[in-house]
């Protein structure tokens, strides 16, 4: 169910004939690589890098935004929005439960 969630947000944003830059403002990369991410995420690949992850996040928080209501939604992706916003605050709490590996951004360690 989760799986498919993310990949009908995905879809959708791969969709949109608004052109790749207001890809890249919503999910941070253009149209073909949301596809990619959909096909990764339909795939039995589980593991993704941190900015895909901010991909599906993007992806699931924007798509309820971009439709007028939860209706049209719900026809679109076959999920209430509801679940699209608990998803993404799963992926968020998951990601606060992991060691950063990325270090203190700002350079002093």
């Amino acid at each position: 169910m989760q799986k498919q969630l993310i990949c009908e947000t995905l879809r959708f944003h791969a969709d949109r004939p608004d052109g790749d830059s207001s890809s890249i403002v919503r999910l941070g990369v253009d149209r073909s690589d949301a596809t990619r991410m959909m096909e990764k995420a339909a795939g039995s690949e589980s593991e993704f890098q941190l900015d895909e992850i901010h991909v599906l996040f993007a992806a699931l928080v924007s798509a309820p935004v971009l439709m007028p209501s939860e209706e049209v939604f719900y026809e679109r992706i076959g999920f209430f929005r509801e679940q699209a916003f608990a998803l993404a605050g799963g992926l968020m709490s998951a990601i606060g439960a992991t060691p950063d590996r990325i270090g203190n951004p700002s350079g002093s360690d």
